[in-house]
């Protein structure tokens, strides 16, 4: 960092820590802004070491050094109590989760707020891609801003830290500080950056194949074909024949265009797997910004440009940002502000995900080695047509269960167009020397239109709007969501003597707007490649439309007191009146009281650079969505007459606000002028009058009804900290790091309801949030155990299973997390790397609770303790023993060591011994190389001739190395989507290594 004065004490190494003493030497404004000061709600900038509660603060050039289509992606890792969830799917959403969880089945993301106004970051997933039964990720829209526009982010953890915000930000806040325009002397300034990314498959995060057995679930046996062996086409498995060369009959033969129609080909393993399905992935970024201004007005206008492509064929990602601000001062005392955000977005080949039509679920559950992806590559060239591996039969070439995989993302691609218009405007008006009057009007919305295709000749599979299996089909949906806030605010600030004093009154109005229109065919479509819903072949769909809107009116206080620079106090109150509750309970009051003492002011040690105890409590309200008041009507298939029915769903005309309660209590400290330090806080919430969905009896006409009822406890702790173990004129070596654990459990539920389901899921899993156990628990068959803990065997060789499916699995819930950073600097030449760690939680993976049975994988083959292959018969010496316990064949009371052979001859879902979900649940644990960067910044001297004010260059990779996991052939992180439904992968995509050489410039 540049050194700003010779006698100020301070160095701010770690964004989680607060200035340091600097009595020696008064603050400059400069000082200030760049090191001691840091934005809060509303906007309002603090000096850090006022604050009695927890934030933590990232530089922009810190989020934009990595270039990728997600910025929150770069935030992994560097701040504590920030759980970042990437997920692997392109354009896909991200994760986003402060101090644990605070709805059971409501939103849980933290909310984001540009230059003071709350923005959009919500996604339009459907229910059945959140619970894994197909669907697309659609991202969430906070992907939109350009972190080459951001100046800073302000990670607001707490309820008193965001109380101010009210019900919106009981999940915590992101603050995000926009770059402005600067005087300037002359000329206009001009920044410009490009960066080009190469991505490549992570080969451990893909599947590896056993090599020895083909297409099949019956093991050694072929079908027959003009007296010759016949592979068994309609087997989407790998438990067939083993592979000897010899010549057989196989799908290929059979497709008339292909090399080797009408002839027999070697039985073996294919030469080009899935493996070769993947292209490398590209990303070029490109921004320009303008900036300049004088005494009066400041600009900023910028124009950025993502194009991408994913390792998925035909996919691709083209992204326009225009951004700009400026500031008018009509005079010394009132002064203009205007931001605007405009974002264009087309995608095209978004990967599917779960368990539906997803080429990643067939490579992963339900693949025969045997195929050879460029023979299925040549076979789709030939004229576009639907010519798969898994045909029905010699006289039947349609796909039996799956499509081939070209046709599949060059035929069923979906495409999505979405336009945003982020806006605020406000006039700053200092009324006397000590207020301050603001009044403040931001927009921010988006419409978008997504289109969804499956071709004629596809395997019949549910698609659009309907329950049943379509041929093919088409579905368009559109979306028109907005946000719009209404703020004034008066600001006081006043010294007197030793106290300084803070206070602000203020109103806010809210108004979420949502429509939405979903259509689909129905039947098929009656000409092949026409995709509109007039080309349906029977009646289209029953259209889906909503249209909701909330408004929330609200009126707040904050009085903040200052003593000689060392003892602070602060408080705010926030009254909410919500559209979305019922009249009788639609206002809610919530408080918040901090305060903190800097006491390296009291004692006076050299070692000592600066210290602060802080506390805080917070109560904060929150409403519900626009909708669950008043009971719904639904549209059916009209018989001679319009018909409606009621929804399953029982809306609540008393429902009350949900409320959360927050304690928080802190200390950081620093020493040797700010050579080492930290930052400790510990917190507690809890969250009760839950809002959620509970069952009721049927005989009522509803499933669920919308009920006050359940109360979420989180605890945790955090530490950020930093040391300098080196600094020399020319090298300095900066170690940051950052550790938390918050851990979420359901303390209360209602009378006799003893778990809320937050998702069913395929494989015989649940998501649960289970009274007294940690929320997120994962429900399933377990093993049955012996009373001294060993797994019991039955008399076929198989594990056990309990016969119900409510065992505890363990939750999706971390033990911990936390991120260790070093930066390097010497001379101009900079590096840094940043490991990224997880430790604990659970996943389950549907590819293995399928590949198990299919024989894919490795562990499916091999020699057992006969010297034997597995899969022999077992009158061939095959099997296996399984480790575990049998019950005493002459005392059934008693257990002995399993002495009973399994049979692996055939698949175990043909021969009924697939062990229970539990065997598929696993650790998701993992140590992670985030980031590497190097950069290099040209000498003044060789700029000195040129316009070039300085030009850097660099390279940077980004999940270089899985340094450590413990799930197989998947990247723990991989998931469906943002949401409460984690802990469950089924045909994730494989994560990518990337690669970046990127430029900046000023002129």
């Amino acid at each position: 960092m540049k050194k700003i004065t010779s006698g100020v004490l301070v160095l701010v190494l770690s964004s989680s820590l607060v200035i340091a003493n600097a009595q020696q030497k008064k603050d400059t404004v400069r000082t200030q802004d760049i090191e001691g000061v840091v934005v809060t709600a509303l906007g309002i900038k603090r000096e850090k070491k006022s604050l009695g509660y927890s934030s933590q603060e990232v530089k922009g050039e810190d989020i934009n050094k990595a270039p990728t289509a997600n910025f929150l992606n770069n935030l992994s890792g560097k701040v504590a109590g920030l759980d970042i969830k990437q997920g692997t799917n392109f354009g896909g959403s991200t994760n986003v989760v402060l101090r644990g969880f605070k709805s059971i089945d409501g939103n849980n993301q933290a909310l984001f707020v540009v230059d003071g106004v709350p923005i959009i970051n919500s996604n339009i997933n459907s229910t059945d891609q959140k619970t894994a039964r197909g669907g697309y990720d659609y991202g969430n829209t906070a992907s939109d801003i350009n972190p080459n526009d951001i100046e800073s982010i302000n990670v607001l953890k707490g309820a008193a830290a965001t109380a101010l915000y009210g019900s919106r930000a009981q999940n915590g806040a992101i603050i995000i500080t926009t770059k402005k325009g600067s005087k300037r002397n002359k000329g206009i300034g001009v920044e410009y950056s490009s960066s080009f990314t190469i991505s490549s498959v992570d080969k451990s995060t893909f599947p590896k194949y056993q090599t020895e057995y083909g297409q099949g679930y019956l093991g050694q046996t072929f079908g027959t074909y003009l007296g010759g062996p016949r592979a068994i086409f309609g087997h989407d498995a790998s438990y067939g024949p083993r592979y000897d060369g010899s010549l057989v009959w196989q799908y290929d033969a059979f497709i008339p265009g292909s090399s080797t129609f009408g002839q027999k080909t070697p039985w073996e393993m294919a030469e080009n797997g899935p493996i070769s399905f993947f292209d490398v992935g590209t990303n070029a970024v490109n921004n320009i910004s303008l900036n300049g201004g004088n005494d009066v007005a400041t600009y900023r206008f910028s124009y950025g440009n993502t194009y991408a492509t994913d390792i998925m064929p035909n996919s691709k990602i083209n992204k326009n940002n225009f951004a700009g601000n400026a500031s008018y001062k009509f005079t010394d005392k009132l002064t203009a502000n205007l931001y605007a955000n405009f974002v264009t977005q087309r995608t095209q080949g978004r990967s599917s995900t779960g368990y539906g039509d997803n080429v990643m679920s067939n490579f992963r559950q339900w693949w025969a080695t045997n195929v050879d992806l460029k023979e299925q590559e040549a076979l789709y060239n030939l004229s576009h047509q639907n010519y798969t591996w898994n045909i029905k039969s010699v006289s039947d070439i349609r796909p039996q269960y799956w499509d081939n995989p070209y046709f599949k993302v060059y035929e069923n691609y979906q495409t999505d167009a979405r336009d945003r218009l982020a806006i605020n405007a406000s006039l700053n008006y200092d009324l006397t020397p000590d207020i301050n009057l603001l009044g403040r009007v931001g927009r921010d919305g988006y419409t978008m239109k997504t289109e969804e295709r499956r071709a004629k000749g596809s395997v019949a599979a549910p698609f659009g709007l309907n329950d049943v299996d379509q041929p093919s089909g088409y579905a368009l949906s559109s979306y028109n969501v907005s946000e719009t806030n209404y703020d004034f605010i008066a600001t006081y600030k006043k010294t007197l003597n030793d106290f300084n004093i803070n206070a602000l009154l203020g109103t806010n109005l809210n108004v979420q707007t949502f429509e939405s229109n979903q259509q689909s065919t129905s039947g098929g479509l009656v000409i092949p490649g026409l995709y509109t819903i007039s080309n349906s072949a029977s009646s289209p769909a029953l259209p889906v439309i909503g249209s909701t809107e909330k408004r929330i009116f609200g009126a707040f206080a904050q009085a903040s007191f200052g003593y000689k620079g060392t003892y602070y106090l602060e408080g705010t109150v926030r009254r909410d009146q919500s559209t979305a509750l019922p009249k009788n309970n639609n206002v809610y009051w919530y408080p918040s009281i901090s305060g903190s003492v800097v006491f390296s002011n009291l004692i006076k040690q050299n070692w000592l650079s600066f210290g602060k105890l802080r506390a805080a409590y917070a109560q904060v309200g929150s409403d519900t969505g626009a909708d669950n008041i008043l009971n719904r009507y639904l549209a059916q298939y009209p018989f001679s007459s319009p018909m409606y029915s009621y929804s399953t769903l029982a809306r609540n005309p008393d429902i009350k606000p949900q409320r959360l309660n927050n304690v928080e209590l802190g200390v950081n400290m620093d020493f040797f002028k700010n050579r080492i330090g930290f930052d400790v806080a510990w917190f507690k919430n809890s969250a009760f009058d839950q809002i959620i969905n509970l069952p009721v009896t049927t005989s009522s006409g509803f499933v669920n009804r919308v009920t006050n009822a359940g109360t979420l406890e989180t605890k945790g702790f955090e530490i950020s900290g930093h040391i300098i173990p080196v600094k020399t004129t020319n090298f300095t070596w900066n170690i940051d790091v950052n550790w938390s654990n918050p851990n979420t459990k359901v303390v209360k539920l209602a009378p006799g309801i003893e778990n809320v389901q937050l998702g069913s899921l395929q494989g015989g899993v649940s998501i649960n949030a289970p009274l007294n156990q940690d929320y997120g628990t994962i429900w399933g068959a377990d093993f049955v155990y012996s009373p001294d803990g060993q797994k019991v065997i039955g008399k076929n060789g198989a594990y056990l299973s309990t016969a119900s499916s409510d065992n505890n699995l363990g939750s999706f819930q971390s033990k911990w997390m936390g991120g260790l950073r070093n930066s390097l600097t010497y001379k101009n030449l900079s590096l840094s790397f940043l490991i990224d760690v997880k430790q604990g939680g659970k996943v389950f993976s549907l590819d293995q609770y399928y590949g198990y049975g299919t024989g894919l994988y490795p562990d499916s083959v091999g020699f057992n303790d006969l010297g034997n292959p597995i899969r022999n018969t077992i009158a061939n010496g095959g099997g296996i023993i399984l480790p575990g316990v049998m019950v005493d064949p002459t005392s059934p009371n008693n257990y002995v060591p399993n002495t009973i052979r399994l049979d692996k001859s055939q698949s175990s879902q043909v021969l009924g011994t697939d062990p229970p979900p539990a065997a598929f649940v696993y650790d998701a644990s993992f140590v992670k190389l985030r980031e590497v960067a190097i950069s290099y910044k040209l000498p003044n001297s060789l700029l000195a001739s040129t316009f070039l004010r300085d030009l850097t260059l660099g390279l940077v990779g980004t999940n270089l190395w899985i340094i450590h996991k413990n799930l197989p052939y998947a990247d723990p992180e991989a998931g469906l989507s943002s949401g409460n439904i984690q802990g469950y992968q089924s045909g994730p995509m494989p994560a990518t290594r990337n690669i970046a050489f990127t430029l900046k410039a000023n002129f």
